[in-house]
């Protein structure tokens, strides 16, 4: 049993386990959470009410996300607008049919494209097109616009393997998959951690509370008389493995040829 006081009220709070207890109640929870919006009521107002800014551009400016925001004003008594779009209005040219349909249909342009014109949302354009009844592209045609998934040598990944291939997934072959299931490799991983106490090696960063841990082979896995030898074998995070075979690694640090 830990015994702490809450981080809001100051109530004595004892919680079981290991991790001791923040808070004596949601309540209490919630009252400090309040205080932790990086934007007060007045800022707030200013942005949607008067300026007119919608929840995704305040969600940019402050780094949040737009559902935050749209909970922010509703915590603070702001009042919402409704989501009722006038084509007659016309604040934005993507209101207007005829622009759309130019940077879409005749230039090209992608709905992504567009958005980021106007730093909205690439959803809030997909609506404009549909409110104007501008039919979309599918996916062949737009790869015929984009150039996508050419082949051969055209194709900017030909010939490219291993680490520099986009769907490397840090070796995880079949071959490698079976070796890390036997009881060999159990062992091995034992004494390591046992050994390196359950630290990284390069960090020092401990295997716990979510860090994710590695065992790295310093000379190559395809060395099989090595793979499951202790004195081969270093515990790292993944971060820190990351790097160790990365092209950052210029000095070569915990490999061996």
């Amino acid at each position: 049993m830990i015994t702490t006081r809450c981080e809001w009220c100051g109530k004595e709070v004892k919680r079981g386990g290991s991790k001791p207890g923040r808070f004596c109640s949601l309540d209490c929870k919630g009252e400090w959470q309040k205080t932790q919006k990086p934007v007060d009521r007045d800022w707030l107002y200013q942005k949607y009410i008067v300026e007119g800014l919608g929840t995704y551009q305040i969600a940019k400016m402050v780094n949040r996300n737009p559902k935050q925001v749209y909970l922010w004003l509703v915590g603070y008594g702001i009042e919402i607008r409704k989501r009722e779009w006038s084509t007659e209005s016309n604040t934005q040219p993507f209101h207007d049919r005829e622009w759309l349909y130019d940077q879409y249909i005749n230039k090209e342009l992608s709905a992504q494209e567009i958005a980021s014109q106007f730093s909205v949302t690439e959803g809030l354009i997909l609506f404009w097109l549909r409110r104007h009844d501008i039919d979309r592209r599918n996916v062949s045609e737009a790869r015929d616009i984009k150039h996508w998934g050419l082949s051969g040598e055209d194709n900017p990944m030909f010939g490219k393997r291993g680490d520099k291939a986009s769907a490397w997934k840090g070796g995880c072959t079949p071959e490698r998959q079976a070796f890390y299931a036997t009881p060999e490799w159990a062992t091995a991983v034992k004494v390591v951690w046992k050994r390196d106490k359950g630290k990284c090696q390069r960090c020092g960063v401990k295997g716990e509370y979510g860090v994710l841990m590695h065992i790295h082979h310093v000379v190559s896995f395809t060395v099989k008389e090595l793979r499951a030898e202790p004195s081969n074998l270093v515990l790292l995070c993944a971060k820190c493995h990351h790097f160790v075979h990365s092209k950052k690694n210029v000095n070569r640090e915990l490999l061996k040829d």
